[in-house]
């Protein structure tokens, strides 16, 4: 496998068509072409589906993520050589020559916790571009190549991987208090339910722990200060993380609902990267240091993992 090779499956994986990977990297499309259908007679397999946009194969995206771990070695490499060589290093953490770091990140640690990782990284060499996604869902930009490191629920590894547990993050069902003094409101049964978005399932795990059915959401609020505020507001309740809570004095225990812990693990490529060990050191200090303890979830394992 030729890096140019490689580099053109990287830029279609990032474009979407041919046309615009070829522009990026300053080759005709036909080149580009003739590129990934080398790659592909070399390796006897079909990496990249022809639609509209591009999209890689199961194949393409073991090949993809090898690609963009020999491109991280290789801007790491790069980055070392030049004070030896007197080259100027790219201008900033933004130059075209720095090394990225692509992190799945779910929205409530970003929002919290997380916030310690991005202080530390103000001093590094290099870039993040973050992909904000719930944390059931990061496996798939793993898996896809999309990212070299996330923040999952899943404790079972991906290939190419390594998986560590940093520990739990407290959710508490609350509630204006507002909405619960009027007539008709003695049981959450009767409350109206908000999600954050399709993906959110902590409402669903409350009311399955508790026995409970799960009513359709009377609206999804996808941003997290508008999530509370539509709390705050009366339009429902909802789960939130129990760290935020303070200062938040109207909004109170939904009835008959325990809070619920969401466990969270950390992979990363299983490569020798000495930015991803700098991320991973900063990622297990800010989760550490972050968050306060677990205050005694009563959503046992077994309820999570059968939900």
């Amino acid at each position: 496998m030729h890096p140019d090779q490689l580099a053109t499956l990287e830029a279609i994986a990032e474009t979407g068509t041919f046309e615009a990977a070829a522009a990026r990297l300053g080759i005709s499309p036909s080149a580009a072409s003739q590129r990934i259908r080398a790659l592909e007679s070399a390796l006897g397999r079909i990496l990249v589906q022809r639609t509209t946009p591009c999209a890689m194969t199961d194949d393409g995206a073991v090949v993809l993520r090898y690609a963009r771990a020999q491109a991280l070695l290789a801007r790491e490499m790069a980055a070392e050589l030049a004070p030896a060589s007197g080259a100027a290093p790219a201008a900033g953490a933004g130059g075209a020559g720095a090394v990225e770091l692509t992190v799945a990140v779910n929205v409530d640690s970003l929002d919290t916790w997380f916030t310690g990782v991005l202080r530390r990284a103000a001093g590094w060499p290099c870039r993040l571009r973050l992909y904000a996604v719930d944390e059931t869902r990061t496996e798939e930009l793993l898996r896809s190549g999309r990212v070299m490191a996330a923040i999952s629920a899943a404790p079972t590894r991906v290939a190419g991987c390594r998986v560590e547990r940093l520990g739990a993050m407290t959710y508490a069902p609350v509630v204006a208090a507002s909405l619960l003094t009027g007539p008709g409101t003695g049981s959450v049964a009767e409350l109206p339910m908000l999600r954050f978005d399709a993906d959110d399932d902590l409402q669903d795990l409350a009311l399955r722990a508790a026995g409970l059915p799960v009513p359709p959401p009377r609206a999804h609020v996808p941003t997290t200060s508008g999530f509370l505020a539509a709390i705050e507001a009366g339009l429902g309740w909802g789960v939130f993380p129990q760290d935020r809570l303070a200062g938040h004095p109207d909004l109170v225990p939904v009835p008959g609902l325990a809070t619920v812990e969401r466990e969270l693990f950390w992979h990363r490529w299983s490569i020798a990267s000495a930015s991803l060990d700098r991320l991973t050191d900063a990622v297990r200090e800010s989760f550490g240091s972050g968050r306060q303890p677990s205050r005694g979830s009563r959503t046992s394992r077994a309820s999570r993992d059968s939900a």
